[in-house]
């Protein structure tokens, strides 16, 4: 009698365990769905904390598209980085390794999205999901700048959604137009502006397509610079090395480095409207399979 009670009273537990975990699982998700993500992010995590080894997996992946909708991708990456399998073929790997390399794309590591596509592309045997992936692969070979292989990649995308021949062929000459070396985003050197800024101040500013601020930077250097040698023709040497030299050291410095940070915003600037193009394309042509 004294363990059937026992016994009663753990499977009575167990069931409230159970219900709690699947009433919080139900809210998050309502909240999820609802677009409050940092609430749905909270409760994804009380039923972490709830629910089994088995089923951990799932909740954490939940949690990881909390982050991405909020735009914390770091965060995103850490809870589908500490998800593991042993088996590749699980379904729920597929899931984790693509937000893994589109939270990556997403926060600026475009080579290591590629590495982790061709990965799961290297580990998995579902040739079916592999044109899930291609967009991403795609934009991550036009952040590194890889022309040839971005080309092949969309080509190999536009394939695998099996259009009518005369579509295909429309969409890859589309393809090779987009690729063509004069529609290519222009990509700067920030070394070759920071150079330019090195020899004369504000060429970097002017290479980085910037020319009035380039001309403006190059004239308050050298005033500075007549400044400094007019107070030491007259002697003011204390005047001249500290204010004079003092100011040069500045803007002289600063000027580089504005012409690199401007240098990379202008190619940021490219990239993001190439892309934009390319994104568009694969939004009008990408097939539900």
């Amino acid at each position: 009698m004294q363990y059937t009670i026992k016994f009663f009273f753990s499977f009575i537990f167990l069931c409230a365990t159970i219900s709690n975990s699947i009433a919080q699982n139900e809210k998050a998700d309502r909240l999820f769905a609802a677009g409050d993500y940092f609430a749905a992010s909270i409760e994804y995590e009380r039923v972490l904390f709830d629910s089994p080894n088995a089923s951990q997996h799932y909740f954490k992946y939940k949690k990881a598209l909390c982050y991405k909708q909020l735009q914390n991708f770091t965060r995103a990456l850490e809870e589908l980085q500490s998800i593991y399998f042993n088996n590749s073929n699980d379904s729920l790997y597929r899931l984790v390794c693509y937000e893994q390399s589109l939270c990556l794309y997403l926060n600026g590591e475009a080579a290591k999205a590629l590495w982790k596509i061709n990965e799961y592309l290297h580990r998995s045997k579902d040739s079916t999901s592999f044109s899930d992936f291609m967009p991403v692969k795609l934009l991550c070979y036009n952040e590194t700048q890889q022309w040839d292989e971005a080309k092949d990649c969309f080509k190999q995308f536009v394939k695998s959604q099996k259009f009518a021949p005369e579509r295909e062929k429309e969409l890859t000459d589309t393809i090779e137009w987009l690729y063509g070396k004069k529609n290519l985003p222009k990509i700067k050197s920030s070394d070759k502006a920071e150079n330019w800024s090195r020899f004369m101040p504000g060429a970097g500013q002017i290479y980085a397509g910037r020319t009035g601020e380039g001309i403006t930077n190059f004239l308050i250097n050298a005033s500075i610079l007549t400044f400094a040698g007019v107070q030491a023709i007259n002697h003011y040497y204390i005047t001249g090395y500290l204010v004079g030299l003092g100011f040069f050291n500045k803007t002289y410095h600063g000027g580089m480095k504005r012409a690199v940070a401007l240098t990379q915003e202008r190619n940021k600037e490219e990239m993001v409207h190439f892309n934009s193009q390319i994104t568009q394309l694969i939004r009008e042509n990408w097939k539900e399979n």
